[in-house]
């Protein structure tokens, strides 16, 4: 048996999610790299991947040693590095996840200024309104609202993300008024539905207590870009977060209502993974993305 190669293929198969992808991704027989990862489960004498709706995915044993092999196989780059005389530069790739709206308004500029600081690393960034799964869609860090529901990821609180009941000056001329909850059921509803969102349940708080006011959508989305399309088109009224719409408030292309009620914030988070030796350019980014954000 030679253990790197199982390992190797231990990897590949968590980032396929498949034994066909990942035999695809090795130029393997899928037989071949199934046997092997058996053999891998034997020698350890632990299940490392199960099978859930059609996939594969992580037993708590798999995400274990997950983890631990991307900080030896970062260390190994390094020493690579050294030996091969490029080790004082920050190398390698970086794979970077945001939400839509605040990946534009937020992330985006910063992902360009940290690339030209650090001309050595390859970074991806993507913008997706979903929630992360960072071993399936191998992603080193998240900057998204909203909190993991994997409890072996960091989470950090980057900024306090205040959400506001919100519409436009052209909408809400010549409708009802929006006083309390009640009045919602006169007005278009746009719904986000996606992670973080509050989908078609609205918490609203006012006069000492809260409600879960479930409201009838108009329109429904899974995009926050989109959503703030359609609030400033005068669609409808939104849930929207200060960092989506603060401009659009100051200005006056949005207003808020029912201001007697608060909605909970949607902060904003940056998350990665929960090990004691991160890799280096992991470290760093995440230095980058605090004091870019934080101490704005």
């Amino acid at each position: 048996m030679n253990p790197m190669v199982d390992l190797d293929i231990f990897m590949a198969v968590v980032k396929a999610g498949t034994i066909a992808g990942a035999a695809r991704e090795l130029q393997l027989a899928p037989v071949s790299v199934k046997k092997r990862l058996l053999r891998l489960e034997s020698v350890m004498g632990v299940t490392l991947v199960q099978r859930i709706n059609r996939e594969l995915g992580l037993t708590e044993p798999g995400k274990e040693l997950y983890h631990r092999l991307l900080v030896i196989f970062d260390d190994l780059e390094k020493a690579i590095a050294s030996a091969s005389g490029t080790g004082d530069d920050i190398h390698g790739s970086l794979k970077v996840v945001s939400s839509l709206s605040i990946g534009k308004r937020q992330v985006e500029s910063l992902i360009l200024r940290f690339s030209y600081e650090h001309p050595q690393m390859v970074i991806q960034f993507h913008m997706e309104d979903k929630q992360v799964d960072f071993i399936r869609d191998g992603y080193d860090v998240a900057v998204t609202i909203g909190q993991p529901s994997d409890s072996t990821m960091v989470a950090k609180r980057l900024v306090a993300n205040r959400s506001y009941l919100v519409a436009s000056p052209d909408y809400l001329r010549g409708r009802p008024p929006l006083n309390s909850p009640a009045d919602l059921k006169d007005h278009a509803c746009l719904v986000l539905d996606c992670h973080g969102s509050f989908r078609e349940s609205w918490p609203l708080r006012g006069d000492g207590r809260q409600e879960i006011i479930k409201v009838q959508p108009s329109m429904i989305t899974d995009d926050s870009e989109v959503l703030h399309q359609w609030v400033m088109a005068g669609l409808g009224v939104a849930i929207c977060s200060d960092l989506e719409i603060r401009q659009d408030l100051q200005s006056g292309r949005l207003v808020p209502v029912m201001e007697d009620y608060r909605l909970p914030n949607m902060d904003l988070y940056i998350i990665y993974a929960g090990r004691k030796n991160l890799p280096s350019r992991t470290r760093i980014f995440v230095e980058f993305i605090e004091q870019h954000i934080m101490g704005a």
